[in-house]
């Protein structure tokens, strides 16, 4: 049985531009149903129920909505590109000509006493869902402005008032007093919905970090146990230049004391130099491997990078007696963007995961091949293979099928997260009995202009 997993890009760096593209991209499309919504509204008021006596400048202003609206969405495309400051300055432009168009709306249609009015509640609460909670007090506040002027413009004269011929206020016979109330209990509403939903939005959010907090530990922590699987097998591999340079050092004692060419005793040094540099290779690739080091995407050498990782696991594989086979099949060069750490951590636990699946004397296969604008990094083994019950629930956080002892069940988990953040994918094809075989699917960087 076969089974093939994708994942959708998520990178970390591009996290709030990606919420704030998304966020963008659903208020244009609702934008239009609001032109469409006052276009259908006025025509019902206008001639089926002749509550609106001048429906064009309606018309006019639902025309507005659109052109306006469909010139957001042509600019939409190049706000990826403007960074997480254009984007806001884009959404306060988009509040402000939505603020005043809903001024506009309500003053053709009753002023203040529409109940409508209400309408610019929703603004405060888009300002703070995608900017912050100052942004939605300064809506709200520029709001209740609005709402005061023409309150005021309509009751002194300074503009004519439509009112809406459903009885429901009368501006010219409110009192005064009755015309404040009714200005405080819009003010009002607009506090407390603000209060209320900064309140829910900060909540969230804390609790967003604590998740991701959370979720570093995690990935660190499996990494740690990779890394305790990987020192086991290094300390033997450690062990060979060692007994190499402590024999070599008592073979230089005899030599001083034998007085021998000093040609004879750089020889020895040079031995003794190998093997050291042997042992920083070791250790340092341990030591940066299990390094928590921060997300960045830079231009990566995948053959210097498969390199790498199988020099990591060659010792527990070889502990293990099985055969890891590298092979690219492309000049790589600088083609994939990506953070080599993290995709380290993917295939370090991809090929542990190989070599424990398979039996004694088996092989298992590392390659990376080019398909067409992705790379594809395959790890295949002739294991077990994977039951198909259990291929739906590889990715789940703590699922394994490993002993207690030897898997945690988080690093395919973690893996699925790395990859996703690189815009890529992970594919499992397995046969039960015949193997398996992750492939780590990632886009060719863009060429650069």
């Amino acid at each position: 049985m076969k089974a093939v997993h994708e994942a959708l890009p998520w990178p970390d760096e591009a996290r709030e531009l990606e919420g704030l593209l998304s966020q963008v991209a659903w208020f244009n499309r609702l934008r239009l149903l609001v032109a469409a919504g006052v276009v259908w509204l006025t025509a019902l008021a206008a001639h089926a129920f002749d509550l609106v006596a001048t429906p064009l400048p309606l018309y006019l202003l639902a025309a507005a909505i659109a052109v306006v609206d469909i010139g957001y969405i042509v600019a939409f495309p190049g706000l990826a590109r403007r960074g997480a400051d254009a984007l806001r300055r884009h959404v306060y432009l988009q509040i402000a000509v939505d603020l005043l168009i809903l001024t506009a709306l309500l003053h053709w249609t009753g002023g203040i006493t529409n109940p409508f009015a209400l309408f610019y509640l929703f603004h405060a609460f888009i300002a703070a869902l995608v900017l912050s909670v100052p942004a939605a007090v300064v809506v709200a506040i520029c709001s209740l402005a609005l709402l005061v002027l023409l309150g005021f413009g309509e009751r002194l004269g300074w503009v004519p008032h439509h009112p809406l011929r459903l009885g429901l206020i009368e501006l010219s016979a409110v009192e005064p007093l009755g015309f404040w109330l009714l200005l405080f209990a819009y003010a009002l509403t607009l506090a407390f919905s603000i209060y209320f939903v900064a309140t829910v939005i900060h909540r969230l959010r804390r609790n967003e970090r604590q998740l991701l907090l959370l979720g570093r530990h995690l990935a660190l922590s499996e990494k740690l146990a990779s890394v305790g699987t990987l020192a086991a097998g290094v300390s033997h591999e450690i062990n060979n230049p060692i007994g190499v340079i402590a024999n070599k050092v008592q073979v230089l004692r005899y030599r001083v004391q034998d007085r021998d060419e000093p040609a004879k005793l750089l020889a020895e040094l040079d031995a003794i130099e190998k093997h050291v540099r042997r042992i920083a290779q070791i250790t340092a690739g341990l030591l940066t491997f299990s390094r928590e080091s921060p997300f960045e995407m830079r231009p990566l050498d995948l053959p210097a990078l498969l390199r790498e990782a199988a020099d990591l696991v060659r010792v527990p594989f070889a502990a293990a007696r099985v055969e890891l086979v590298t092979e690219t099949t492309f000049d790589g060069g600088a083609m994939v963007e990506g953070s080599a750490n993290h995709l380290l951590q993917v295939l370090i636990n991809i090929l542990l995961n190989a070599k424990d699946a398979s039996p004694p004397g088996a092989t298992v296969e590392l390659r990376c091949v080019r398909r067409e604008a992705e790379v594809a990094i395959a790890v295949r083994d002739h294991g077990s293979g994977i039951a198909p019950e259990h291929l739906d629930k590889i990715f789940d956080p703590f699922f394994t099928t490993k002993d207690v002892d030897k898997g945690t069940g988080l690093g395919l988990a973690i893996s699925h997260g790395i990859v996703e953040r690189h815009r890529g994918r992970i594919e499992v094809a397995s046969e039960v009995g015949r193997g398996t075989t992750f492939r780590v699917v990632l886009p060719v960087r863009a060429p650069e202009s």
